[in-house]
């Protein structure tokens, strides 16, 4: 018997396509604020995150070699630097509405690599881009014995935030490096999402993160 039914071998019409592709574009702009939305809060917990570890680090090198990230001089010796910072590429600006001196996050002073200290053992000035000069003629911590130099307490020389910028640490507040008698706070920061500072650094005002700065306490100073 001949099966005289026929398939039926209609496609999609163009009219089909077209609206298929309009929900479909509907539902991506419907979507695309909260996707966006979770990529930038995850950009700042990574931020976050990172600032407690490099907090943590900084805590575990002052344990071991009993010295704040401030020496800058052979030995290791010296307390002059005012920043210690995780790269090269530096946020300098401030944001609106910033407190006072927030610019001196990027610019005050004397700063050295952060790397120096949790990377390499390199805490003198003989430091370099790539750690040449670490223990150099025994100028640096050592290495066993009591107050010794146990890292690397970071996975890499160079850090960077989510948005490429350096975190940075106000070293100057430093117990053993500032002599005033205004109480600050020292931080591990992030410019955050703008790439502008707002939280302050100024001698004579205390500080707290504002803005979008993200940032961890390392500790508290006179």
């Amino acid at each position: 018997m001949i099966n005289t039914r026929k398939m039926d071998r209609r496609g999609f019409t163009l009219i089909e396509i077209v609206i298929a592709v309009a929900i479909v574009a509907i539902f991506a702009a419907a979507m695309s604020p909260m996707v966006f939305r979770h990529l930038a809060d995850a950009k700042v917990g990574k931020a976050q995150n990172e600032t407690e570890v490099i907090a943590t680090a900084i805590l575990s090198y002052f344990k071991d070699v009993g010295k704040w990230p401030i020496t800058n001089a052979d030995g290791p010796s010296g307390a002059a630097l005012d920043r210690v910072v995780s790269s090269s590429t530096l946020a300098t600006g401030a944001g609106s509405g910033a407190a006072s001196g927030a610019t001196n996050w990027g610019t005050y002073g004397i700063s050295k690599n952060l790397g120096d200290y949790l990377y390499y053992n390199n805490p003198d000035n003989d430091s370099s881009a790539d750690g040449d000069g670490a223990n150099e003629n025994n100028q640096d911590w050592p290495t066993s014995g009591p107050n010794s130099w146990k890292g690397p307490y970071i996975d890499s020389y160079d850090l960077t935030d989510p948005w490429g910028n350096a975190y940075i640490v106000n070293a100057r507040y430093f117990p053993g490096r500032y002599a005033g008698t205004v109480r600050h706070k020292v931080f591990v920061l992030s410019a955050g999402p703008n790439g502008t500072w707002e939280t302050g650094y100024a001698d004579a005002t205390s500080e707290d993160i504002q803005g979008d700065d993200v940032g961890s306490l390392i500790t508290i100073v006179n």
